[in-house]
């Protein structure tokens, strides 16, 4: 049901927008920010199917391709920030580098 489909993605939209105000831990924003791609994937994917929209589901083609390359990067910066710093929040992170 195309409702049910809405109703879960806002739901995890709103969770994403949650878990990027409230946490300073690089890969709870990260995940925070899969979240939010995800629900717009969802949509896009969900009005494809339930509303017969077909031009849709290259870009939520073309969202998924994003959000793979932005775990990818945002996975590599997390590495090589723990690595030359052993720190996980970016508060720290900017205290360790000014030093």
């Amino acid at each position: 049901m195309f409702e049910i489909d809405i109703v879960f993605a806002f739901a995890l939209f709103s969770i994403g927008l949650f878990g990027i105000s409230s946490n300073k831990d690089f890969l709870r924003i990260f995940f925070s920010l899969e979240m939010l791609i995800n629900s717009v994937i969802m949509i896009l994917a969900s009005s494809a199917k339930y509303l017969n929209l077909a031009d849709n589901l290259p870009l939520a083609y073309m969202f998924i391709i994003i959000a793979t390359l932005e775990a990818a990067v945002g996975i590599l910066i997390f590495a090589a920030a723990n690595r030359l710093t052993n720190v996980v929040t970016p508060d720290e992170l900017n205290e360790e580098l000014s030093q």
